[in-house]
């Protein structure tokens, strides 16, 4: 089965040296590599959700041992859907723990796990997710409307169009928000024509995401300009999450697997999340001083 110019080997033996070479070279190989896209999406769910599961006003010794239990859990189905005898196992696992504790908070949800409960267990209906091309039609689809809604969101707010929201963000925001300050006279009060271009940059690029999605392209630059520009905004808004959730789910739809140094990049950014970098590169800098 063709992907894009790979092929897909369908029965790749294990590797009887477990040294970090050879599992490489075993990951290249074999279609792990188009499996582990769902696996890093499954695992921004766990990292999304150990920050309610961790919270203050859930201390207690029982919760945190069901926090823990839960987390573990989530990673445990992300680890199964790495393989392909225990990949849809891993998927009815996410599906039970979606029932068991997420459903019953439904209200309190972030729009990024509505996003991660769209689009993950729906692999559990195709036996071979990872070749299926309605798979990943859907996907494609979802992540499409998803870029619509978000552009007609903020076009119908107008804070986009006219600048004004990075303008506030700039001067009101958190510390990674406030780098375009630099751009516009705080003190006018007015967003200047530089905030106004990335600003309407931004909308206009979701515009051409949503209409590229549905329209098919499966460029490989377009897909990694967008991972670009979704890691920028992501340190942007100091909210790596959501970014590597949609990173995840590209790599699905454009069926090219992801490479070794995307995983640890995405894996590395869910840890620097939990404590976000504005908060890093805080502390970094009570360091120095």
């Amino acid at each position: 089965m063709k992907l894009g110019s790979s092929t897909l080997v369908d029965s790749e033996p294990a590797p009887k040296n477990f040294s970090l070479r050879h599992l490489y070279e075993y990951y290249l190989r074999g279609e792990i590599r188009y499996r582990a896209p769902l696996f890093v999406a499954i695992l921004s769910v766990a990292f999304q959700h150990q920050t309610y599961w961790g919270t203050s006003e859930n201390i207690d010794t029982l919760f945190r041992g069901y926090s823990l239990v839960l987390f573990g859990l989530v990673a445990l189905s992300g680890i199964l859907s790495l393989f392909a005898l225990t990949s849809r196992f891993g998927i009815m696992l996410f599906i039970a723990i979606v029932a068991i504790d997420f459903i019953p908070r439904w209200t309190s949800l972030a729009n990024h796990t509505y996003l991660a409960l769209w689009t993950i267990p729906f692999a559990v209906f195709f036996k071979e997710w990872w070749k299926s091309e309605l798979y990943s039609l859907y996907l494609r689809v979802t992540l499409g409307i998803v870029m619509f809604a978000a552009f007609s969101q903020k076009l119908l707010a107008g804070t986009y169009i006219d600048g004004s929201y990075l303008y506030y963000l700039s001067y009101h925001g958190a510390l990674t928000e406030r780098m375009f300050s630099f751009a516009c006279d705080g003190t006018s009060g007015v967003p200047c024509v530089y905030i106004k271009i990335v600003s309407n940059f931004i909308l206009l690029w979701q515009l051409a995401v949503g209409i590229l999605l549905l329209w098919g392209i499966r460029s490989i630059l377009f897909l990694a300009i967008e991972i670009g520009f979704l890691l920028g905004a992501g340190l942007y808004a100091d909210e790596m999450n959501f970014q590597v959730l949609n990173i995840a789910l590209l790599c699905l739809v454009f069926r090219v697997g992801m490479p070794v140094w995307l995983i640890v990049t995405c894996v590395t950014l869910l840890f620097i999340d939990t404590y976000t970098i504005s908060y890093l590169l805080n502390l970094m800098v009570l360091h120095v001083t």
